[in-house]
């Protein structure tokens, strides 16, 4: 691992009697793109399984073809068209508190119906809120919709935070959306890698939850793309970490 980069990521993976288990997750996908070839192929130099938050209503055929020729990618229910319902002056969210219940959860069901259909056994129950946000009277039901797996932002505070439900979140964002969104350094993305690893071994946060890196491949400028780079390329070949794969994540047995 880089010295310039990676000093605190390198020291905390020493401090691990197994392998620290991560994962890589983007969102907001729609369709084929050039930066959506540019990550998969980043994802998969470096033996990262990649889950994917596609928006239902934009998601089209060339994005399913791109994905069936993906070595490994999983496909997550990323909302349905991304579209802000939230209250003036409140937090972005298309499950807002307040919306009504009944046309949330038809949202999903349609959502959910669309992912399954068009993209098949990739398509895995995972509900992944635009703005990782999502109203707590929706995600009381979601197993009732046959979603059985909830992806968010920031350390969960239960793995399973409704029955049926499994928690899995990312923890590190490769873009700075307050500072002007852009890219963060790689080093500043291994040292935010390194404080949930630290967190987790010292139970100050969930020690079975997988460390997620969080990906946007429609809005990297190239200093986050140089970070995902770098990131990837260190941990890729790095013994003392695992890539877990995202059906694992979100499976029902702890």
């Amino acid at each position: 691992m880089s010295a310039a980069h990676g000093d605190a990521l390198d020291r905390e993976l020493d401090r691990w009697e197994s392998p620290a288990t991560l994962w890589l997750r983007d969102d907001d996908a729609v369709t084929a793109t050039p930066a959506l070839d540019r990550l998969i192929a980043l994802a998969e130099a470096a033996g990262a399984p990649l889950a994917l938050a596609v928006i239902p209503a934009g998601a089209d055929a060339a994005l399913a073809a791109r994905l069936a020729r993906a070595k490994d990618v999983s496909v997550l229910q990323h909302g349905y068209a991304h579209a802000n319902h939230a209250a003036l002056g409140a937090k972005k969210s298309e499950y807002a508190d307040g919306r009504p219940l009944e046309a949330m959860m038809g949202e999903l069901v349609l959502g959910r119906a669309t992912i399954q259909a068009v993209f098949g056994e990739q398509a895995l129950p995972v509900f992944a809120p635009p703005w990782n946000r999502a109203a707590d009277a929706l995600i009381r039901h979601l197993p009732e919709l046959g979603l059985t797996g909830l992806s968010r932002f920031k350390p969960r505070a239960a793995r399973m935070p409704v029955a049926g439900l499994t928690e899995a979140n990312a923890h590190v964002d490769l873009i700075d959306w307050r500072g002007g969104r852009m890219g963060k350094p790689a080093a500043a993305v291994m040292a935010e890698i390194a404080a949930h690893l630290a967190a987790r071994r010292t139970g100050a946060a969930d020690p079975e939850e997988a460390t997620g890196i969080l990906a946007h491949h429609l809005a990297m400028d190239d200093g986050a793309w140089d970070s995902l780079r770098a990131v990837l390329g260190c941990l890729g070949g790095d013994g003392r970490i695992a890539w877990a794969r995202p059906a694992a994540l979100f499976a029902d047995a702890p």
